[in-house]
C-alpha cells in the first residue's frame, strides 16, 4: 500500500503543487502509463473545485492498494460536488464532468469528493 496526504489552505497555487506531488507519488507507487496523466488531471480538477467552492483547510489523500488508486479531497463545505452541464460559451463548470469521464468511479458526500482508478500497474510497497 502507498499513501500520500497533504493539507493546505485554499490557494490557486496549491493546484500546481498538488499536481507535482501527485505525479511524484504515482512514480513512487510504480504507477505508469497513460493513466498517470488521467490521475493528475483529476487531482487538478478536484483541488481546483475545492479551492473555488470549498471552505477551510483542503486535504488531498491518495491511496494505492491492490490495483485501486483512490483520490480523496475534503474541505469544510457540506455541499456535495455535482455534475454541471456547461454550455459552449461557459468558461467553467466542466471539472466534475472531466473527473467522471477520467475515473472508473467517483462520488461526493459533501465534505469529501473522491474518485477511483482501477489499474494493474501499482508497484509493490517500498
Amino acid at each position: 500500500m502507498h499513501v500520500f496526504q497533504a493539507a493546505f489552505v485554499p490557494d490557486p497555487l496549491a493546484v500546481a503543487d498538488m499536481r507535482g506531488s501527485t505525479a511524484a507519488f504515482l512514480g513512487q507507487a510504480g504507477l505508469t502509463g497513460p493513466i498517470t496523466d488521467n490521475v493528475v488531471l483529476a487531482v487538478s480538477e478536484l483541488i481546483t473545485n475545492a479551492t473555488e467552492h470549498g471552505h477551510g483547510v483542503i486535504e488531498l489523500r491518495l491511496r494505492a492498494v491492490g490495483g485501486t488508486l483512490t483520490v480523496s479531497v475534503t474541505d469544510e463545505n457540506p455541499a456535495p460536488a455535482v455534475l454541471q452541464q456547461a454550455g459552449p460559451d461557459d468558461i467553467s463548470g466542466r471539472g466534475m464532468a472531466l473527473v467522471a469521464a477520467l475515473a472508473d468511479k467517483w462520488g461526493s458526500s459533501g465534505k469529501e469528493t473522491w474518485c477511483q482508478f482501477f489499474c494493474d500497474s501499482i508497484g509493490s510497497p517500498t
